[in-house]
């Protein structure tokens, strides 16, 4: 049963960081910029833009690369001592980080150039709260792998 809760987990994690990847990646809006860089001229704002953003699409990449690699090695050999090091160590500092990151960053932004919530924003912070739950559902591994050791 360790085993089978172990793979749902994952899958679990897996999904909430594609949806992650996908709304980051599609994230952009035209802006006035007058607000943001005192000029008449419109700009696209992109994700890219920004590097915090960039920190989290590659932290949601080494979460994809590393749930993927996991769940191989979870149904080759079983659950390891790589599982619990890899999720505790790894993977829920490395997610927790990019998505707190993200949330603190957005969040100054929008204060400090007096942007009303647009979809820009609510998809980034929608992308980092679904970091933030592969992260809860990646200590659920974390515990899932305890267990399956110990019996």
């Amino acid at each position: 049963m360790g085993k089978a809760v172990i793979l749902v987990v994952r899958l679990v994690v897996l999904i909430c960081l594609v949806g992650s990847l996908i709304l980051l990646l599609t994230s952009s809006q035209y802006s006035d910029t007058q607000r943001l860089f005192y000029s008449d001229d419109e700009l696209q704002i992109k994700f890219t833009d920004f590097r915090v953003y960039v920190y989290m699409l590659v932290c949601i990449g080494v979460g994809i690369g590393y749930n993927l690699f996991q769940t191989i090695l979870s149904l080759s050999i079983g659950v390891s001592l790589l599982d619990l090091f890899g999720d505790m160590l790894i993977i829920a500092n490395i997610l927790v980080s990019g998505a707190a990151a993200t949330f603190g960053f957005t969040l100054e932004l929008s204060r400090s150039t007096d942007l009303e919530p647009t979809s820009f924003f609510n998809k980034i912070f929608v992308s980092a709260g679904l970091s933030l739950l592969a992260t809860l559902f990646t200590l659920i591994s974390l515990i899932s792998s305890h267990v399956a050791l110990k019996g």
